[in-house]
C-alpha cells in the first residue's frame, strides 16, 4: 500500500512540474512572418503584425532580413519612434537572423535606420506582457516552477511519513 501511496505522489509531483513548464514555455515569433524584416508595402504593417500578438516575457522575436541592408534599432521613447529617430541601441544589421528576448514587462520601439526605410514603416511597437514596465524586479518563470516542485515535494514527504 506505502509502495502504490509513493509512486501516485511521486507520478503527480512529476506531471506538476511538466505542467508547470508547459505553461511557461517561451515563444519564438520572426517579425513580420514571412515577409521578415525589410520595407512593407503597406506602411502600418508591422504595427498591425505586433498588435495581434501576445508577447511575454522569456519570449523572444527574430528579425529576419534576406534583402538589402537593415537595421533592428531599439529606440528609448515612443516621440523617437514616430519622428524615426535613427538612434538608440541597434540590435540588428544587415541581411542576418538576430533573436531578441524579452526578459520584463514594457512597450518597446524598433525601426530600420537605413535611408527612408522607417518613413516607410518598417518600424513596430512591441508590447510585453500588460505593456507597463514594473517597478521591482518579477521573479523569473524558472524560479516559480522550481519553487512549486519543492513545495510539492515537501508536501508528499510529509503524508509519506
Amino acid at each position: 500500500m506505502a509502495g502504490r501511496l509513493s509512486f501516485t505522489v511521486g507520478f503527480l509531483i512529476v506531471a506538476s512540474v511538466g505542467l508547470l513548464h508547459g505553461a511557461c514555455a517561451a515563444s519564438t515569433y520572426t517579425v513580420g512572418d514571412d515577409l521578415g524584416w525589410t520595407v512593407p508595402t503597406n506602411s502600418s504593417y508591422y504595427e498591425e503584425w505586433a498588435s495581434q500578438k501576445t508577447f511575454q516575457i522569456g519570449d523572444s522575436i527574430l528579425f529576419n532580413s534576406t534583402t538589402g541592408n537593415h537595421t533592428a534599432n531599439k529606440v528609448g521613447t515612443r516621440e523617437e519612434y514616430d519622428n524615426c529617430t535613427k538612434m538608440g541601441v541597434i540590435v540588428k544589421v544587415g541581411p542576418a537572423v538576430l533573436k531578441n528576448t524579452f526578459d520584463r514587462n514594457g512597450t518597446l520601439y524598433y525601426l530600420c535606420s537605413e535611408g527612408t526605410h522607417c518613413e516607410q514603416g518598417q518600424k513596430m511597437i512591441v508590447k510585453v506582457g500588460d505593456g507597463i514596465a514594473p517597478s521591482f524586479a518579477a521573479p523569473s518563470l524558472a524560479a516559480a516552477a522550481a519553487l512549486s516542485a519543492l513545495l510539492f515535494s515537501t508536501v508528499a514527504i510529509f503524508f509519506l511519513d
